[in-house]
């Protein structure tokens, strides 16, 4: 959003200034008075756990990061909140209901090469129906135990890595390695 040039309201040209009582310069359309704040886009994904204790992860059939390993979720839409996010995102990316959980990580990245900032929400979830099969989006899925995650290079997102990373602190026969070290 930093390089917009025209409203997205009415194509006006915008202008950089800091409007009336905020702390910070914002990009404004002077013709509709529309103000572009610069916040994340809010994701949902999944920190899926079966009974052996091991987490499920899919390989990304899409870019960017397309071939790596990612936790299941994604965008929340317009009206979705976080929880729903995630069971829809579970349903359409592997045909599965889950149970989802409290959320166990907030980590703010950004997204594509544009470098969208993104607020990235990771529940822990369990599925309740369904086999997991991969669906457009994911190339494979596999579940892992601690000890056995992908190398951080075959892992998309640094949030991801970081809340692997977290996850994995909980399991002590993990060893001594850390999950987001290449």
């Amino acid at each position: 959003m930093r390089d917009w040039r025209h409203c997205p309201r009415c194509a006006a040209g915008l202008e950089r200034r800091r409007p009336a009582g905020d702390d910070e310069e914002r990009l404004v359309c002077p013709a509709c008075g529309l103000v572009l704040y610069d916040n994340p886009a809010p994701t949902a994904g999944a920190i899926v756990e079966d009974r052996e204790g091991r987490i499920l992860l899919a390989r990304r059939a899409i870019e960017p990061f397309k071939g790596l390993w990612d936790v299941p979720g994604g965008f929340v839409k317009p009206g979705e909140d976080g929880e729903d996010a995630v069971r829809r995102e579970l349903g359409e990316e592997l045909g599965v209901d889950v149970l989802v959980g409290a959320p166990a990580w907030v980590i703010a990245d950004s997204y594509g090469n544009d470098g969208v900032p993104t607020l990235n929400v990771f529940y822990r979830a369990r599925i309740a129906r369904g086999e997991p099969t991969p669906a457009d989006d994911v190339a494979e899925i596999a579940w892992f135990r601690a000890g056995e995650l992908p190398p951080a290079c075959d892992i998309a997102f640094p949030c991801v890595r970081e809340a692997l990373a977290r996850w994995r602190r909980g399991h002590p026969e993990a060893g001594s390695g850390i999950v987001n070290e290449a």
